[in-house]
């Protein structure tokens, strides 16, 4: 009798278990599809290895929130993770300007939060970080500096070749300032249709370009772009958001019509010894990269 039991409950073993994956198996919804967290993993980004080579840095997104990102770093000789920067924890929340939306859409990341970009130091001691239109210096100590505290936003952070400067654009014009010192603007404001220091929407949309500017590897020199847009056509544009639609005035190239004229000027970290570099006659070009 014993034996029978145990055949009979071994029989029924596989009948009990398929009925219980099919209660306990969810419904996958379309809301759950694209809900946090996502159904393929973490899915981490730039991915960029320290100076002296013993850390390994990465942006990665939370569980509880696939579009926000944090600064991790991986510790190559105790093989240890640890968090650099919580952007929650260090970030304002505050909205980023329209600039900054336009060259997130460009590089599309526009719909992610948090870290979206950080520089290593040339030291490896630390990461240039912005977030929420200031900039910050995370040490691997832990330490972490604030270097600006503005209401504008600062584009295009970067810290000079051998980590003297740090530099960005706000305003249409370039600054510079020693690292934890203040920030100075070394190009004039010339009006709307004039930016310093930035790269123009063809680079931006066409050739992944979004630096206007490039630092010497001994930090006695910059060149720097200078974008005129007098001659771009405007055109309105619509940014559709969960609060309503707002619209928008922007330049835009569209083809067939004129482009805007980029130079590039050679100048010294104080705004000095300015010189114009010579890109020929012809003013309807495209400066894909500088090195």
């Amino acid at each position: 009798m014993r034996s029978l039991l145990l055949a009979a409950a071994l029989l029924c073993a596989p009948a009990a278990a398929e009925d219980a994956m099919t209660t306990e198996t969810p419904t996958l919804s379309f809301e759950r599809l694209f809900a946090s967290p996502g159904l393929d993993g973490p899915a981490p980004r730039q991915v960029k290895l320290s100076p002296d080579g013993r850390f390994l840095a990465l942006l990665r997104n939370r569980t509880d929130d696939r579009d926000r990102y944090d600064l991790w770093g991986f510790d190559i000789e105790t093989r240890e993770w640890r968090m650099l920067v919580d952007s929650q924890v260090l970030g304002s929340g505050r909205e980023l300007s329209e600039d900054e939306k336009m060259q997130r859409e460009r590089a599309r990341v526009g719909s992610l939060k948090g870290i979206i970009n950080y520089q290593w130091a040339s030291d490896g001691s630390g990461v240039l970080v912005p977030l929420d239109g200031d900039i910050y210096l995370a040490r691997l100590d832990g330490t972490v500096t604030q270097l600006t505290d503005t209401e504008g936003t600062e584009l295009n952070p970067k810290l000079s070749s051998r980590g003297g400067f740090v530099s960005f654009v706000r305003d249409r014009r370039l600054w510079v300032g020693p690292v934890g010192g203040e920030a100075v603007p070394i190009t004039p404001q010339e009006g709307d249709t004039i930016r310093w220091g930035e790269a123009e929407f063809v680079a931006q949309e066409e050739m992944a370009r979004f630096s206007g500017y490039w630092w010497s590897p001994d930090d006695s020199r910059i060149v720097v772009q200078r974008t005129d847009e007098a001659s771009v056509g405007i055109v309105t544009r619509a940014a559709i958001g969960a609060k309503g639609t707002k619209v928008f005035d922007q330049r835009y190239p569209a083809a067939g019509t004129d482009n805007a004229v980029v130079e590039l000027f050679v100048i010294n970290p104080d705004g000095g010894n300015q010189v114009k570099v010579d890109l020929g006659l012809d003013l309807d070009i495209y400066v894909a990269r500088i090195d």
